[in-house]
């Protein structure tokens, strides 16, 4: 069995650290989001409402994405692992 370096260590730990930071992006987007939802015709908010929810919105596409990119790291780092793992049993 082989060992897992440091590296391997901190590769695994900015993937999580990536999918986590995407994921509390997110729900402070949905949060946002969820706020702008509550105005009324009555009490219509602030007059940049529309604005807030676009700068929300893209907000919540970047926390998507940095899940998604945290995910592709993670996966490519098992990749690497299980390439070393079985290049140095064969070898």
């Amino acid at each position: 069995m082989t060992l897992v370096s440091r590296r391997d260590r901190l590769l695994d730990a900015g993937a999580l650290l990536l999918i986590l930071l995407g994921a509390a992006l997110y729900v402070v987007a949905a949060l946002k989001l969820h706020g702008i939802s509550q105005y009324t015709y009555k009490h219509p908010g602030p007059p940049n409402a529309l604005g807030a929810a676009d700068r929300a919105r893209y907000t919540s596409y970047a926390g998507v994405g940095l899940v998604v990119a945290g995910s592709v790291v993670g996966m490519v780092a098992a990749g690497l692992h299980g390439w070393r793992r079985k290049k140095l049993v064969a070898g």
